[in-house]
């Protein structure tokens, strides 16, 4: 059992490198957003021989748009990737918030779909 939790653990740290390489990229909404970044991640991770899907999901999110000056809920589409179960966030370094401050491991999916 050891040996599988340290497989587990080997193939969680090949993947983060490759998620990593992703996040340093600059974030664009029209040219390389989540589901783009999320795409190429689970491409990469398959070239490596790492089982990997796309999650898209619809979620909830706190925001604060830029002309309303405070924080409310609302929906957004967001993907990620997940390898072993882990939920592997591509679109931005971690921690990072975008325009309307939404930090993209924040957001709590509602439905959402695997592929």
């Amino acid at each position: 059992m050891d040996t599988t939790f340290q497989r587990t653990d080997a193939i969680l740290q090949q993947a983060d490198r490759i998620a990593e390489a992703l996040r340093r990229e600059p974030y664009s909404l029209l040219t390389n957003d989540c589901i783009t970044k999320s795409v190429r991640f689970v491409r990469a991770c398959r070239r490596c021989g790492i089982k990997a899907h796309v999650v898209l999901t619809v979620g909830r999110s706190q925001a604060c748009p830029p002309l309303l000056h405070r924080r409310i809920t609302m929906p957004v589409v967001h993907a990620w990737g997940e390898v072993e179960g882990v939920r592997m966030e591509v679109s931005r370094p971690l921690g990072a918030s975008g325009m309307w401050g939404i930090v993209p491991r924040d957001i709590q999916p509602m439905w959402r779909v695997r592929f």
